[in-house]
């Protein structure tokens, strides 16, 4: 059962009015926004007021409010915040007994209905409601969208409705319409001046089923970039692993299908071949998938043997790069993951190797003139450590654990490196940790600034 506080008011619902009756008690200041909206709407709009102070409202009749008017035929009523409650009522119970929906402003005891925040491209409208618990956040959130939304979406808009019958007509098959019009509405909201009455159906390659490797970063929905967000949108199935954030799976289509494929270190709840023969066959049914990975797919993400499948099978494939854990750790520690003069080169390390064992190369780690980002480490810590140390790493160099880096739960140690595994211990992590080691990782906050502003101007 739902939370009393999440459980929503109303449904919006899009009321035609074109032609229809619209009655508005009350013309002072304010009114004019209201019956702005209504304006646009092509509804005959009569307004009733016995003493009417709004200048916006100067070239309109201006009805009397009393004796009140007969609602017959009337579609909405407005009732006006400046209205005596008692009028109020009885206006409203004259709307009720006409079978005209009532809009009375700040009286949801007296509302069947309630005008939003609404945001405005031709026929696209979105309406933005809080039940009038903070019309000021719609307020902010319908600028917000207006900023956002191209000024010529309208006439796009307009242009493809009149386009969707002979597209219905040369695009038989409904998942080829379904993916022609994705297709199209995301090409439009970066190109709104595309001629789409001039557009021919086969201009905008309608592909066959595809995949799109897809790095969700670590943490959530505001680590994705653009392109990430878009492509989960857009997918007819989404194939992602345990770490993902579930606000991020929220960005999919409510009929989407969520597949987990559960891969965490040590614990795969799929085989790798069958994810990847998952892949092939869905993309073979013609659906847009998106393999949705944590962190950055190109990184400990087994991308070639993705790639591969798809590659054999002949399925197209795009990969959208994310934040990596390194990076994210850092971010958290608020510190650099290179230092010039000390540390030039950053080396992503995991683990362990195939067989579960330590990474290997732990020399040339060693000797490495950087800063180390250990992945998959947390269990194998202890042992990692005493090998870089027995290897030449000195065993005071700075080092630092993140665990969960890039979510609101992060937590972090930062201790020498002989240190670091006690300081796990003490962490008593059980989430994905990553492990950072070198001179950059000791750098405060306030001295990382010059050295990255210094790094720029060399550039």
């Amino acid at each position: 059962m739902s939370n009393q506080s999440d459980t929503a008011d109303g449904l919006p619902l899009a009321l035609r009015l074109a032609g229809r009756r619209v009655v508005a008690f009350g013309a002072r200041p304010g009114a004019a926004a209201k019956l702005a909206l209504l304006d646009d709407t092509g509804a005959e709009i009569a307004i009733h007021d016995d003493a009417p102070a709004c200048a916006e409202l100067a070239g309109r009749v201006i009805l009397p409010l009393h004796p009140l008017p007969d609602l017959a035929g009337t579609r909405l009523v407005v009732i006006a915040p400046e209205i005596d409650d008692a009028t109020a009522a009885l206006i409203a119970e004259a709307a009720a007994a006409a079978g005209a929906l009532v809009h009375a402003v700040d009286r949801p005891a007296l509302s069947d209905v309630t005008l939003p925040a609404l945001v405005r491209r031709g026929p696209l409208q979105i309406a933005i409601h809080t039940g009038g618990r903070f019309p000021a956040l719609a307020s902010v959130l319908r600028q917000r969208l207006e900023a956002l939304l191209p000024a010529g979406l309208g006439a796009a808009v307009t242009a493809a409705g009149n386009r969707r019958a002979e597209i219905a007509r040369r695009l038989t098959d409904q998942a080829a319409r379904r993916r022609f019009w994705r297709d199209l509405a995301a090409r439009l909201l970066d190109h709104p001046e595309i001629p789409i009455d001039d557009l021919p159906a086969d201009a905008i390659p309608v592909q066959a089923g595809r995949v799109d490797l897809v790095g969700a970063g670590p943490g959530g929905p505001g680590l994705l970039t653009r392109d990430a967000a878009r492509a989960i949108e857009a997918a007819d199935v989404v194939l992602y692993d345990a770490l993902i954030d579930p606000a991020i799976l929220e960005l999919a289509r409510r009929e989407a299908r969520r597949i987990p494929v559960g891969k965490r270190c040590g614990a795969h709840a799929m085989r790798q071949a069958t994810i990847s023969a998952l892949m092939v066959r869905l993309a073979g049914e013609g659906l847009h998938v998106v393999r949705l990975k944590g962190g950055d797919p190109a990184i400990f993400g087994r991308l070639d043997e993705e790639l591969g499948a798809l590659d054999a099978a002949g399925i197209p494939a795009r990969i959208i790069p994310g934040v990596t854990a390194a990076a994210a750790a850092a971010a958290h520690l608020c510190r650099p993951l290179t230092l010039r003069g000390a540390a030039r080169s950053v080396s992503l390390v995991a683990g362990h190797d195939l067989a579960g064992g330590l990474p290997g190369a732990i020399d040339r780690l060693a000797a490495a003139d950087g800063t180390l980002a250990i992945y998959m480490g947390r269990d194998r810590a202890s042992a990692i450590v005493a090998a870089l140390i027995a290897a030449g790493r000195d065993p005071a160099e700075p080092a630092a654990a993140v665990e969960w880096a890039g979510r609101p739960q992060a937590r972090s140690v930062s201790v020498p490196l002989a240190m670091l595994p006690d300081a796990l211990v003490g962490l008593d992590a059980d989430g994905p940790v990553t492990i950072l080691v070198g001179e950059a990782i000791a750098v405060s906050a306030t001295a990382a600034r010059p050295a990255a502003a210094e790094g720029r101007d060399a550039a």
